[in-house]
């Protein structure tokens, strides 16, 4: 209940709320990284295809999926894991 002359505080209104949205952006972020690394590696890897002149061995076109999944993942991980601690820290 909100007392005469004190305002209602906010996700807005509140200075640590506002502060508390990029870590939160991170995390989101990291997360979508992580949960589309397939998705990601599969595009970089048929860019990286027609980079070489548009064919490629199995191996290495599988060699350089795993990789290119493999940098989404660690890109995401490390943006989610940045983001929720910085979220969660205590001041």
């Amino acid at each position: 209940m909100v007392k005469k002359g004190e305002r209602k505080m906010n996700f807005f209104n509140d200075p640590n709320s506002r502060v508390k949205l990029i870590p939160l952006i991170i995390a989101v972020i990291g997360l979508w990284l992580l949960l589309n690394s397939p998705k990601l590696g599969s595009d970089s890897v048929s860019s990286w295809v027609r980079s070489v002149g548009g064919s490629a061995g199995s191996q290495e076109y599988l060699q350089m999926l795993k990789g290119y999944i493999n940098a989404y993942q660690m890109v995401g991980g490390i943006f989610l894991l940045t983001g929720l601690f910085s979220l969660f820290k205590r001041k």
